[in-house]
């Protein structure tokens, strides 16, 4: 059997009460012979690019299942810089990615997880995990989200791509009008 780290809480006989513990997350005997792959997912409810993850996660666990893993989902936390523009949230966001870096760190050097995949999007999440996945050195693989897509609107009889800072420099400018910053709003 290969040596993976996290035989340190799967065997022996001191361990009788981490096993039962693993057991209760779904684990059993052929399990524990095999390598805990950590999905570490930014799905939240809070971020737009991130609301899709959470089907992203649960199908990279059923495939790691499926090829003789053992796959162990949490999250992480994500702050969404363009909700917390603009007020003291935006002081939350930069430091946010130690607090990533740091939770991810402790999930897996406390649980002895043999690998990760992690699920990310946006400037702020990836760079986080990234640090960890350094700080760790452990098998890792990284998988995106993928962009969001701009919004499109009809101005002056053409479509024409939108996105949020579209929306921020067309509610600071004073000669446009509220019913067109909210469809840009409704759109973007």
């Amino acid at each position: 059997m290969p040596k993976y780290r996290s035989l340190k809480t799967t065997h022996g006989k001191n361990m009788a009460g981490a096993r039962a513990l693993w057991r209760a997350t779904g684990m059993n005997d052929e399990d524990f012979k095999k390598p805990i792959i950590a999905v570490v997912n930014s799905f939240s409810q809070f971020v737009p690019g991130h609301i899709h993850l959470q089907s992203v996660g649960q199908l990279i666990s059923q495939e790691i299942n499926r090829l003789g893993g053992v796959a162990k989902e949490f999250n992480t936390i994500a702050i969404d810089d363009g909700i917390a523009m603009g007020h003291e949230g935006m002081l939350y966001s930069l430091p946010s990615r130690e607090l990533i870096a740091d939770s991810i760190e402790y999930v897996i050097n406390a649980h002895c997880v043999d690998a990760m995949i992690c699920i990310s999007n946006c400037d702020k999440i990836t760079p986080g995990m990234l640090m960890a996945s350094l700080r760790l050195n452990i098998p890792s693989v990284f998988v995106s989200g993928g962009p969001m897509e701009a919004g499109k609107i009809k101005k002056n009889n053409k479509i024409i791509k939108i996105d949020l800072v579209d929306a921020i420099t067309n509610s600071a400018d004073p000669n446009q009008s509220q019913n067109f910053i909210n469809e840009i709003e409704h759109l973007a």
